[in-house]
């Protein structure tokens, strides 16, 4: 009976930690550069945030649009009259004497009125040119959505990158680690035999707990870049990711010859800029119309109860109607000069738009150039690093092959080794440079969102 017991309890415990590490499993998620973008255009803050802003433009349109349609009310009003009003009468109706008066009392103690009112604006100038001016603003959160999917993508891809270049180096390290203990204990062995001297084997295990700091530090530091990367996708930072593209895959194949001219198409910016010069000149033409006079056709409504009593369903007392139908023209005389004060600040704002938007015509065409050349650059230096590991692993090959042969000393193969391991971090440093370059280029010429 015990063994039954405790077999059941290991059974149990079994199933529990294969559910334990299938949901741990479960966590992890296994993602390329695109899946990390495409993650990020969902759930990032910036990007559901300017999905929220198109929503409430969108709103806002059909807030407006609904000033220009019947607007409707309806009110009931009673009134118990504490004192009923006084009216005075010429005495001379009384027979009294002339100049004379006679107060008296009209009107019932209760008194309820039902009412609908209803006005349909005919012209308002002011109304259409808000109208255009909200059609304007979502324009405008949806080029802003466009301007945060691209900020979004660019700081995934160079996050993504620069997770790659920790991670290669992390494991270059622990190679270089294993290398080196290999090595250090191999010279111990021989130093103990009396085959090399003291000094060489406390310079190799120098190197070695160089090598294992850095280890540890490359390793809390690729913890920070996923972080980082998590942190830009807007995904939780208790997740797990693992990469699945790698640096040697990432290809980088710009068209540096095409053509690099501003075109104003192809950056969201300029679009954004032009879209605000236009909505400052439609205030300054809200402003002109407000000069204008305004119509609105109106109406109403109302039925009135009143009695002595408060009974007023019970059929005894009559309802009396009223209706009426008209025309209201809103013709501005004088504002205090406010209308013109405020023409003239929006003037001066739109002059200030006209400025930005030039200003940001130079500043794009600046980028382009910028970020052209320094590709360029890059694209040289990743030849040169390429060519230069090329060199160092073919020092480090022969060096090697010597030292086992007998011609050649351990101290020989250290500085080989770390030869190549600089030659290398130098190559995947300047890959990393020409990744980065390579997506701020796209960007500058409005084609990172394409791709």
């Amino acid at each position: 009976m015990m063994r039954t017991k405790i077999g059941l309890s290991v059974a149990l415990l079994l199933v529990m930690m294969q559910g334990f590490a299938q949901q741990k499993a479960d966590s992890i998620f296994h993602l390329s550069i695109q899946q990390c973008i495409q993650y990020a255009l969902s759930n990032q803050p910036n990007v559901r945030v300017a999905k929220y802003e198109v929503g409430k433009a969108n709103a806002k349109v059909d807030e407006i649009r609904g000033i220009g349609l019947p607007q409707i009310t309806g009110s009931a009003n009673f009134l118990d009259y504490l004192q009923i009003p006084t009216t005075l009468i010429p005495g001379e109706f009384f027979g009294g004497p002339p100049n004379s008066f006679e107060p008296i009392k009209f009107g019932t103690q209760y008194s309820l009125t039902g009412e609908i009112d209803g006005s349909q604006i005919i012209f308002d100038g002011s109304y259409l040119v808000g109208l255009e001016a909200a059609k304007t603003y979502k324009d405008l959160s949806t080029q802003s959505l466009t301007l945060a999917n691209i900020q979004a993508m660019s700081a995934v891809e160079k996050a993504y990158f620069f997770a790659l270049v920790n991670n290669w180096k992390l494991q270059m390290t622990t190679a270089d680690a294993n290398r080196l203990k290999k090595l250090m204990d191999e010279t111990e062995k021989m130093y103990q035999a009396g085959f090399t001297q003291k000094v060489d084997f406390e310079r190799i295990k120098v190197n070695y707990n160089n090598v294992k700091t850095l280890e540890t530090t490359m390793a809390k530091f690729l913890t920070l870049s996923y972080k980082s990367l998590k942190f830009q996708m807007g995904m939780p930072i208790k997740d797990s990711i693992i990469l699945t593209d790698s640096l040697q895959n990432t290809p980088i194949n710009p068209d540096l010859n095409a053509d690099t001219s501003f075109k104003a198409s192809n950056r969201i910016e300029y679009a954004i800029a032009q879209t605000n010069l236009w909505g400052s000149r439609l205030q300054v033409r809200r402003d002109r119309y407000g000069y204008l006079p305004s119509l609105v056709l109106i109406g109403s409504v109302n039925r009135v109860n009143q009695g002595e009593t408060t009974d007023f369903f019970n059929g005894s007392q009559a309802w009396y109607p009223t209706a009426i139908i008209g025309l209201k023209m809103s013709i501005p005389i004088f504002d205090g000069l406010q209308k013109s004060y405020r023409t003239q600040e929006d003037k001066y704002t739109m002059q200030e738009s006209e400025l930005q938007l030039n200003t940001l015509k130079e500043s794009i065409s600046l980028e382009i150039s910028t970020s052209t050349t320094n590709l360029e650059n890059a694209l040289e230096d990743l030849k040169n690093q390429q060519e230069n590991m090329r060199l160092a692993q073919s020092v480090e090959h022969d060096t090697k092959i010597q030292y086992e042969a007998g011609t050649g000393s351990n101290l020989e193969v250290v500085d080989a080794e770390t030869s190549l391991t600089e030659a290398e971090t130098n190559y995947y440093n300047s890959l990393y440079n020409a990744l980065v370059a390579n997506v701020d280029y796209q960007t500058a010429k409005g084609t990172l969102l394409k791709k």
